[in-house]
């Protein structure tokens, strides 16, 4: 298995997250507007740096405002700085642990990767 973080691995991680997004607003008959506004309600939220919220709403709502490639390199700089990803953890909290099994995966490789670079 290759060590770096890949475009690849991180479209696939940015497309599960909205995927992800999308199944918890349909589980709980929620707009995405409305799980969003959870989502900035939530008090984890409040350890995102404000600056990269309008990066996770459009990632969640499965409209990137960044290049794969900015993607990718602000996510390695955010786990390498943190060694997790907030929204996975804000996610779990709000499904109440009941996240995709493939999203679950492809985080866990994200991570790996991104501590290990």
């Amino acid at each position: 298995m290759s060590q770096e973080l890949t475009l690849k691995d991180a479209k696939k991680y940015q497309d599960l997250l909205a995927k992800q997004f999308l199944e918890m607003a349909r589980t709980n008959f929620l707009s995405t507007e409305k799980l969003w506004n959870n989502f900035l309600d939530h008090p984890k939220t409040k350890g995102i740096d404000i600056r990269h919220l309008p990066i996770v709403k459009g990632i969640l709502f499965g409209k990137p405002t960044l290049s794969i490639k900015d993607y990718r390199d602000a996510l390695l700089e955010v786990v390498q700085e943190i060694k997790y990803c907030q929204v996975m953890d804000i996610l779990y909290l709000m499904s109440d642990g009941n996240l995709l099994p493939e999203l679950v995966e492809q985080s866990n490789i994200v991570i790996g990767k991104a501590l290990r670079t």
